[in-house]
């Protein structure tokens, strides 16, 4: 489906033969009349990702860690995200992967969007939620001041802890943030996508503001290549252990940073 030129771009990265996702958010963007393109997702069990994997390694100078295929693939098909934004034209545009949610505030704010583009900054980008499940949710810390109304949707700046806002199903971007990635990927090879302390190390993007109107299902080994390639690549690590006290004491650490964090 095209967009239309005051439509705001929404990009959906789906595997082609994922037929079942597909229709599911298809269904679910058709209830709220929200146009859309999707991107065929990279399948790492391809030769293609294969030929591409081999020749990133052989030519790029250096590495952010270990990472496992389906990260690897994740991470090319939000790269081809970028270039078709890139390609296109577009300033904005909205990425989503094929396994989220969302009720009709995303189209709210997507309404917004498509009368005025000015709302947003470049240099940000606006995380949509995703976070649910994640070893790091409600870590970061959000400010009460430095907030964007966008539809009738408050997106809130990120402080403290702010690379700890994870994944990337649902995020809005600007056409640099794009040829940056893309950039890093040709010196460095691959990165994680949602890894955000890259991202910021290498300027990518300057901030992050943040809402949670889009879930992601709680990834499981039943319905994430990713995350059953995750817990392999955990098996040979070795895993620090902290006592119960310990553990207690940071928790309360980061909440009271949190916490403070929405002061700034």
């Amino acid at each position: 489906m095209n967009h239309t030129k005051e439509c705001f771009p929404i990009f959906i990265i789906s595997l082609k033969h994922d037929i079942d996702r597909k229709e599911r958010i298809i269904s679910l963007l058709n209830q709220y009349n929200i146009q859309y393109d999707f991107i065929d997702a990279v399948d790492y069990r391809t030769d293609a990702y294969k030929n591409i994997k081999d020749n990133v390694r052989a030519n790029s100078n250096s590495s952010y860690g270990s990472m496992t295929d389906p990260e690897m693939a994740c991470t090319l098909s939000h790269l081809q995200a970028y270039q078709k934004i890139i390609d296109d034209g577009l300033e904005w545009a909205l990425i989503l992967e094929d396994d989220v949610t969302f009720d009709e505030r995303l189209s709210h704010v997507l309404g917004a969007l498509s009368e005025n583009r000015n709302i947003l900054t470049m240099g940000t980008s606006y995380v949509l939620g995703g976070q649910e499940g994640t070893s790091d949710y409600q870590l970061f810390g959000l400010s009460l001041f430095k907030t964007v109304n966008i539809g009738n949707v408050l997106f809130r700046k990120a402080t403290y802890k702010k690379h700890k806002v994870t994944r990337a199903c649902c995020y809005i971007v600007d056409e640099r943030y794009c040829r940056t990635a893309i950039k890093l990927f040709e010196t460095h090879g691959f990165f994680l996508i949602d890894d955000r302390k890259i991202l910021f190390d290498n300027h990518v993007m300057s901030q992050i503001y943040f809402t949670d109107i889009v879930s992601h299902p709680l990834v499981c080994q039943s319905n994430s290549h990713i995350e059953n390639s995750r817990i392999e690549k955990n098996k040979v690590l070795r895993v620090k252990t902290r006592s119960n006290i310990m553990a207690w004491l940071m928790r309360l650490r980061y909440k009271i940073r949190v916490i403070l964090g929405s002061f700034e």
